[in-house]
């Protein structure tokens, strides 16, 4: 089973990859909810809009809508657009990590057995559920939830490791239970058939190495930036909550370092 072994160690490395955003990132902390479309800036509070930005220069808090100056309309311009500058590729950057690995698992095991399909579909449900439940991208949105971003590493390398491990094993079992049910039948070629899952396990290895030595290197010239950016984004909504004290209910992003 050494082909399992590496399989399951190149996802393990494809999600402490995000380790090198932690480690070089400063202590970040969103406090409410972000939806992202084009044209509408949502924070979210327990599921509830609480403010929106229409525009870039629209302002309401609990569906009242804020007059400001021309002047006062540029701070709310520049810190719509500094969220618009960080968030949604930050929030590409996470899903796009996850996605490499459960891509990575039904290649896998796509094709070697009519019975794993169901067991990988269901397994692999638990693991995009609890990613959407912090990052979330449509045609048309981004969300991202409330969290500590220094702590992103967590969430990848203990919540979403420990489902995609899970959702191996488990395919990886309905695999082997199909192939001695053949084996048992003389339907087809055991041994021929454990080949082929094992150059299957060391190609599809051999590519997620290669992704995440560039995801890598992303991650690496994106660290800093990001932390430059939201210390710029908390300087702006300083300002922003000065002008309009109701948005200090609402604080968005917290610098703890």
């Amino acid at each position: 089973m050494a082909f399992l072994s590496r399989s399951i160690l190149a996802l393990s490395v494809a999600l402490l990859s995000n380790n090198v955003f932690a480690q070089k990132q400063c202590d970040v902390e969103l406090r409410h909810g972000l939806i992202i479309t084009d044209d509408i800036i949502r924070i979210v509070d327990k599921g509830q809009t609480r403010v929106q930005i229409n525009n870039n220069n629209q302002l309401f808090i609990r569906g009242y809508w804020i007059d400001l100056s021309d002047d006062e309309s540029k701070v709310l311009e520049q810190f719509s657009s500094g969220i618009r500058q960080t968030v949604p590729e930050l929030v590409n950057l996470a899903t796009d990590g996850v996605n490499l690995g459960l891509s990575a698992i039904e290649h896998v095991v796509e094709g070697m057995t009519d019975k794993e399909s169901e067991v990988l579909k269901t397994q692999l449900q638990y693991v995009e559920r609890a990613l959407m439940d912090k990052f979330k991208r449509g045609d048309d949105f981004f969300f991202i939830a409330p969290q500590s971003l220094s702590k992103i590493d967590d969430f990848f390398t203990k919540d979403i490791s420990k489902k995609i491990h899970s959702a191996v094993h488990g395919s990886l079992g309905a695999i082997l239970m199909s192939l001695g049910d053949a084996f048992k039948s003389r339907e087809g070629n055991i041994e021929d058939r454990m080949n082929d899952m094992s150059q299957r396990m060391d190609i599809i290895s051999s590519e997620i190495d290669k992704s995440l030595q560039e995801k890598a290197r992303q991650l690496e010239l994106k660290a800093a930036e990001y932390c430059e950016c939201l210390n710029a984004l908390d300087v702006t909504e300083s300002r922003l909550q000065a002008i309009v004290p109701g948005m200090v209910n609402f604080d968005l992003v917290q610098i703890k370092s």
